[in-house]
């Protein structure tokens, strides 16, 4: 049994929180969610009641309802905040959590909800980069610098147009380079888990933003091409 006494979370001791998940399914949810957000990932920073909860969330991880994709999302969060040494303290957690992961992207969601889904399977597979760079696919727009010339440049990625433009880019001004997707069968790695993903699950726009993010773009203000997905790493 965890003595959760012994424990910290943001806020002091972790004694509260089992009433925490008691709390799951008695009253609206995402109250409950947020206190435990609040208190295990605290804008980012994570404790030893965070890895103490994996357990817990491991056990809700496996529901098919928003109980289910929210223990998911947090445990995602709490290992995209832990590092090496402690993830590997917590392999058999880390290993259950991520092959539930796994089999709840294969499966349809909303796209933002999916994109975050997708950021989790990310963060339990121990990829620093698209645990969290993901993120620019919920709204569709990612800010990158050229490599050449070191301009900043708007890339959009959403159906109102896949295209780079140099400099702070806003609704109504003229769409810029169009981008040039990567085929499908050349992805190999996280883009490929994630692509594939996608496509099994039917969240088709999410797939398409994929093979641009990983694909290329035009510096507007030098004519340089680069490799959009290297240029986001480089900000991580």
């Amino acid at each position: 049994m965890t003595d959760w006494s012994q424990l910290k979370h943001a806020y002091g001791t972790a004694e509260d929180i089992p009433k925490l998940f008691e709390r799951l399914g008695t009253e609206p949810n995402d109250e409950a969610w947020n206190d435990l957000w609040s208190r295990l990932c605290h804008q980012g920073s994570v404790y030893s009641a965070s890895f103490a909860a994996l357990a817990l969330l491991a056990d809700l991880g496996g529901e098919t309802d928003k109980d289910g994709d929210n223990a998911l999302l947090l445990a995602g969060a709490i290992a995209a905040a832990a590092d090496e040494e402690t993830l590997d303290r917590h392999d058999t957690l880390i290993e259950r959590l991520r092959t539930l992961a796994h089999a709840r992207i294969r499966r349809p969601a909303e796209p933002a909800s999916y994109v975050y889904l997708l950021q989790t399977v990310m963060a339990l597979d121990a990829v620093p980069v698209w645990s969290s760079a993901l993120e620019g696919l919920v709204d569709g727009t990612i800010a990158v610098f050229c490599p050449a010339c070191e301009r900043g440049v708007f890339v959009s990625l959403c159906e109102a147009g896949y295209f780079s433009a140099v400099g702070d880019w806003e609704p109504g001004d003229p769409d810029g380079s169009p981008l040039r997707a990567a085929e499908p069968d050349d992805l190999s790695g996280p883009a490929r888990v994630l692509y594939d993903a996608a496509g099994e699950a039917g969240v088709d726009t999410v797939a398409l933003a994929l093979t641009y993010l990983f694909g290329e773009g035009t510096c507007g203000e030098c004519g340089a091409e680069f490799s959009i997905a290297e240029q986001v790493a480089e900000q991580y």
